[in-house]
């Protein structure tokens, strides 16, 4: 359910939503095995779609629906592969931080 004024962020999290996701795949699954396979192109399409649309909204503030924005990135202290991405909403202060898995070292050695 999309609330009012909170459209972009409902609108996000019910594109990523496994239910939807997973409920795709079976759809796609049974149009491309029983019915026919050039079905597969219209599902890819699809998915390509959804994905590109999470991207194009990029993350919003739960609390005004507006755009967060990239404050800085700081190392894990436990982990050196592990960044924090910090997110801030300029209008009401709302923050949250992202776990990123990233390379160290000159030539990525994992």
């Amino acid at each position: 359910m999309i609330r009012p004024n909170h459209f972009y962020y409902d609108l996000r999290e019910a594109l990523g939503s496994p239910k939807l996701l997973i409920g795709l795949v079976v759809i796609g699954g049974f149009f491309t095995l029983y019915i026919s396979f050039q079905f597969v192109y219209l599902f890819v399409i699809l998915f390509a779609m959804v994905i590109g649309s999470r991207g194009l909204i990029g993350r919003r503030c739960p609390k005004c629906d507006r755009a967060l924005v990239e404050s800085g990135a700081e190392p894990s202290k436990k982990d050196a592969f592990t960044i924090y991405i910090n997110w801030v909403c300029p209008h009401d202060g709302y923050s949250e931080q992202e776990a990123t898995k990233g390379d160290s070292g000159l030539f990525g050695v994992n």
